[in-house]
């Protein structure tokens, strides 16, 4: 899977991230999330990824981190969600 886009930081920075899931989250709707990767290998099978806010500029994409804790702790349970459903629809 190829999907990568050139996201801007909060500081300024460009990077072209690969994609690997934009998601929304119960009680924060309105905001997009994106889990993605920059290609660091953590190890032979493993690359590092990130979660940030996505928001759709005039000029492209940004990235905004998530400060508040409780948004954060949901956040983490959408994404173990997400792993479960995907890990139930590969044993079936």
């Amino acid at each position: 899977m190829n999907n990568k886009i050139i996201a801007t930081t909060p500081d300024n920075e460009q990077l072209e991230i690969e994609v690997l899931d934009i998601f929304s989250v119960v009680g924060y709707e309105g905001k997009d999330y994106i889990l993605y990767t920059l290609g660091e290998e953590m190890d032979q099978d493993h690359e590092r990824a990130y979660v940030s806010i996505l928001e759709e500029k005039d000029n492209g994409y940004s990235l905004t981190e998530i400060n508040d804790s409780k948004e954060w702790q949901e956040v983490q349970k959408a994404i173990e969600e997400d792993i479960a459903m995907a890990e139930d629809e590969n044993n079936e």
